[in-house]
């Protein structure tokens, strides 16, 4: 099944991923989808064999000491593993699933504050770090830049579609 973008605008084919979010599905007719993603991470996962699907919106890189609730999956160090965790609760192994990274853009562009305000790049190097401890590997990548992006996962395929604003929709 190849996922149609056009079709996934429809409330029963479409779960939107909102800010800090971890969702995870095994419904082949969904597709999960993260909107106007920035500097947030969108870390879309799938295990082709128990046909489970997740997805992060990763909105920061790291949680301070005592925040390591199920609350707090708006961080990297937080959500990446709780997205493993669910999707292990719905079948899935661990060693079978697919990673690919889409987001980690710079939004805010100022003169002398390279690294400080980039924090698409914090995201994303906290959300790779947090990947490696966990033992996944990044399969494909769609992240920085100063643009912004949506993405959609299928369910029944694992396939990821990226549109980046001002381009055209494409298949990661």
């Amino acid at each position: 099944m190849v996922m149609d973008v056009q079709q996934s605008n429809s409330i029963d084919q479409t779960i939107s991923v909102g800010l800090g979010e971890v969702t995870v599905s095994k419904d082949p007719l969904k597709n999960l989808a993260c909107f106007g993603l920035g500097s947030c991470i969108s870390l879309c996962a799938c295990d082709p064999v128990a046909k489970v699907a997740g997805m992060a919106h990763i909105v920061l890189p790291q949680s301070k000491p005592g925040t390591g609730d199920r609350a707090a999956t708006k961080y990297a160090d937080i959500a990446v593993p709780i997205l493993f965790e669910d999707m292990s609760k719905s079948g899935a192994l661990k060693s079978n699933i697919i990673v690919k990274l889409v987001g980690g853009a710079q939004m805010i562009q100022t003169a002398g504050f390279s690294n400080i305000l980039d924090m698409g790049n914090r995201n994303l190097e906290a959300t790779r770090q947090v990947l490696k401890k966990e033992g996944v590997r990044i399969t494909a990548e769609d992240i920085g830049g100063s643009q912004g992006r949506s993405v959609w996962l299928s369910v029944a395929t694992g396939e990821v579609m990226v549109r980046t604003a001002g381009k055209e929709l494409k298949k990661l």
